[in-house]
This record gives structure tokens, sequence and C-alpha cells, in this order.
């Protein structure tokens, strides 16, 4: 029994952050739009509704599958440093908030080219519902209620962020309205004269002039060079399926390197949810973490080839460092060279797909608005190492390593899964969990997101919801895991969506009950 029933359609289907982004994304599909012009319409939606996790002044990752082509596109709209960035301006650590904290915004030009590339409908209709509910204010939500007053420390710090979410002298409570109306003037230019409007034109200047006088850095230069990078994809063979992961500067690799590791166990003699799987999952995990601690960085600035983390010798060898016992840490292995979010995925009724997710990491970002122009900053910068000896180290025009990544599996040359998550070091682990639900025991898209879930951050400590049976959890114990229980329903663990393609053409999507998640379809 799950808590909500599988959203079952024929025609398309969308599953958000967000029900008012589902909406959107669900009437831009009826209007004959395609699966990019949804995913555009409930990404912008959710940059208006969920400033606690997204934002246009954030960043945003994609994979697309077209079904003419049946090609998979990646988009990731990441944005670099600023060149004029001084990194020992951060000598004793990175500051809580504040302009200085932020990197170039992407989302807008991501979002601009997915609708080019692949919409039907425009960009001006694409940004409509998030226009709207800019300008004449949307009901807000308990969620963002209690997030704006858990970071009411930080947002009173900025002027414009104290005025925009507590326009009555007080924080804004749940089902109050919220308005943005200088947001709505900033996407009323991006809809009428394109992302140039933002990157190099007089919304730019504005934003450029105004990041200023609020001690950031990012100049007109830095926004004219921006341009939404299009590497190739990243795949694996799993269980029959070709499983399609973000590339980097994404941390994708992770999950794929995950699934290539534990490619050659029977994990379906293993019970779901068993001590034995929950172990062999985990101690997976630490070791392809270590892996990206210690190799990945932007490839534009560093020699960092991820699919080299997915040769088999390589996963062959990490797959011998697997022990029978919890361990504190895992070390990387030899390659022998000479970091709040949202996620949706949509499909059409033609078969195209786009698996998308967006964030201005931290909770509001950089808790900093850029006045005159309604967009909140992210705070991507601290996804940057200041040891100087890591390929992740903070520098003048490079992108951090990202936690955004994002999911699309194909059985033969069509799509079979897409799925997502926020919950920045969890997503990769989630995701994981996803993966071995669907593709390894069949589970249906909502069962496998609300099955419990175990979560690692470092060391033996592994915290599992506390809905497992406290007879698995003495058992992971017994494997030299120092267990700690999180509620039954543990947000930190993320919250997903997803969408399965049945094999007689039909939808099945989920949406996770750990946050306010929504899947409609028609």
């Amino acid at each position: 029994m799950t808590t909500r029933p599988t959203v079952r359609a024929a025609n398309g289907l969308v599953a958000s952050g967000h029900h008012l982004a589902t909406s959107a994304g669900l009437a831009a599909l009826r209007e004959g739009g395609s699966a990019a012009d949804a995913a555009a319409a409930a990404a912008a939606v959710c940059a208006v509704v969920m400033p606690h996790r997204t934002s246009v002044g954030g960043d945003m990752f994609a994979l697309t599958y077209n079904a003419e082509s049946r090609e998979i596109a990646v988009y990731n709209g990441s944005g670099a440093a600023p060149h004029r960035l001084d990194p020992d301006a951060f000598a004793t650590g990175f500051p809580a908030q504040g302009a200085a904290v932020a990197t170039v915004p992407g989302l807008l030009a991501g979002i601009a080219d997915l609708v080019a590339d692949q919409g039907r409908l425009g960009l001006d209709r694409a940004l409509a519902p998030a226009i709207g509910y800019a300008e004449s204010g949307f009901p807000v939500s308990d969620v963002l209620a209690d997030a704006i007053v858990q970071e009411g420390g930080r947002l009173t710090l900025d002027d414009e962020a104290s005025q925009l979410f507590g326009p009555r002298g007080r924080w804004a409570r749940a089902g109050e309205m919220l308005q943005q109306p200088d947001l709505a003037v900033t996407l009323r230019a991006v809809a009428r004269d394109g992302a140039d409007a933002f990157y190099r034109g007089d919304l730019g200047e504005r934003f450029a002039t105004a990041i200023a006088s609020t001690g950031g850095v990012i100049d007109r230069a830095d926004l004219s060079a921006h341009r939404t990078d299009r590497p190739e994809p990243l795949a694996i063979e799993y269980r029959g399926l070709r499983v399609f992961g973000q590339p980097p500067v994404s941390q994708g690799h992770i999950l794929l390197e995950e699934l290539a590791i534990v490619g050659e166990v029977d994990i379906r003699a293993l019970e779901w949810g068993s001590a034995d799987l929950i172990h062999l999952m985990v101690e997976t995990k630490k070791l392809a973490f270590a892996d990206r601690d210690a190799h990945a960085g932007d490839p534009a600035r560093v020699e960092f080839d991820a699919r080299r983390l997915l040769d088999a010798g390589f996963v062959a060898s990490r797959r011998l460092a697997l022990g029978a016992k919890a361990s504190d840490r895992s070390e990387a292995g030899s390659l022998m060279t000479p970091a709040h979010t949202t996620y949706l995925a949509v499909v059409d009724r033609d078969g195209n797909a786009v698996s998308l997710i967006e964030s201005v990491f931290s909770a509001f970002g950089a808790a900093t608005v850029v006045p005159g122009t309604g967009i909140l900053l992210n705070n991507r910068l601290t996804g940057f190492s200041l040891d100087p000896g890591s390929p992740n180290a903070v520098a003048p025009g490079k992108r951090p390593v990202h936690t955004l990544n994002t999911v699309i599996a194909l059985e033969g040359s069509m799509p079979r899964f897409v799925f997502g998550t926020p919950g920045r070091h969890a997503q990769v682990q989630t995701n994981f969990q996803l993966a071995v639900g669907l593709i390894d025991f069949g589970m249906d898209v909502q069962q496998a997101i609300e099955e419990p879930r175990w979560y690692h951050e470092a060391g033996r400590t592994l915290k599992m919801e506390r809905r497992y049976p406290e007879a698995v959890r003495r058992a992971v114990a017994a494997k030299g895991h120092e267990v700690a229980v999180l509620g039954d329903w543990a947000e930190v663990t993320g919250g997903a969506q997803a969408i399965a393609i049945e094999p007689n053409g039909s939808f099945a999507g989920g949406a996770d009950p750990r946050r306010e998640g929504q899947a409609a379809g028609y």
C-alpha cells in the first residue's frame, strides 16, 4: 500500500515538486506543447513559487529524449565563478550569504535553449504561468512558510529579501498571497526578447549594476560569456536497460558507477530492504563518493574524464574493495592519469521525455535578492573546495561540481524510466535506491518512491528511516554500521518524482510524500 495512488495517463504526464508547476506543465501539454514546453513551464513556475529551493538566479540540468531521433541530449545550465573572483577572499571560509558567493545564473539560458531546440509553443508561452504567479501572486504553501521562518535570520540581513518575504512587516504565512512584481518584469523581458535580454541586454546591464551594489562581482562580461553546456551524455548498460546520467560538472557519474559496481552482483538474490542489500549499496556508495572527491572537477579546467570511472576494468577493481563490514571511509581508486533543489519529469503523447532538476543550492540560495530585478541569487560558489590541491578548488571562471543530476533509462531505443530527486548528496544515493527498486525488483513507481530509505554522509554512521523494521536496523548494525534513526518520512533523503513508460505505451507517475510534489496526467 502507498500513501497516494500511482498516476496513470495515456496522453502525457508531469511529475514536479509543486502542484502549481505540475498544473502549468500539464496545461502546456494539453495545448499541444511538447515535453520540453511542459518542462520549461513547470521549471519556471517552480522558480517563482519555490524560492527556498530554486530561482531564476539558480541553475538547471536536464536530460531529454527525442522520440523522432531517438537520441538523448544533455543541458548543463550551470554558471561559472565570476572572472574577477579573488579566491583569497575566502581564506577563512565562505560567508553564510551574500552576492559574493553566487555564480553566474544558468537557469534562464537553459530553459530558453530547451524550448528553442525541442519546444513547439515558444518561450513566451512557457514563461506565461510563471509571470502570472510572480505578478498576481500565489498562496504561500505550508512548506514555504516554514522555510521562510527557519531562514529568517539570513533573509533579514538583506533588505530586498526581507521586504519580499515579509511584505506585511512579518514573514509571509501559509495561505497568504506572495507577489514578486520585480521578478514579473524580469520574466516579461525574457519572454519578449529571449534569454539574451538577461545575458547580453539591458536587463543584464541592470542586473550587473545592481549586483555590484550588494557586494557581488558578477559583471556584464560574465553574463555575456555564459552558454548552456551541451556535453555528451554518460550511460551504462544495466540489467538490459541503458541508463543515462548527467555528465560533469554534475556528479551523475556517481550513480552510474554505483550501478556498474553492483551490475555483476545477483541483487535479486538479496531480499529488498534486507541488511545484506543495504550494506552492499552503502559500501558501494562510499567507493563512488571517494572517487568523486579525488577526481571530479570542471572538465574545462582540470583533467577529468568521468567515463574512466565507468571503465570495466576500473569498476571491477572497485568491486573488489567491497567488504563484509562497514568501512570508516573508502579510499579513491587510481585512474592512472599520465555540493536545496527541486526535480521534475515530463513525457508527452509522442514519447518525448524530459528529466530536469533546478536549484539555488542552499535554502534561499545566497539569501540575497538583486535590487530592481526580483532575482534571488544562488550560493553555488560554496560548492567549491577551499583545498587548493582539490580538482574542485575554487578559481575564477571555473564551474563547481554540482550535486544536481537527472536520469533517463532506455529499453532498446525507447524510454522506460524518467526519474530524479533533490537532496544534495542524497541525490545519487536515493536515485541508486530508486534504480534498484524499479529495475531489479520491478516496483511500481509510487512504491519505489515510498519505500523506506537510508542515507549516508560520512564514516560508519548510517541514517535509516524509522519505517525499516527494528530487526533490519539491528542486522545492519551487526555489520559495523552505526545506525541513526530518522523520522518515518525524512526530507533529507530527497523528494523524488518518477515516470515509467509502460510496454503498452501508457504512463505511470509517482511523487514523493516526503515533500510537496505532485504527479498529474491526462
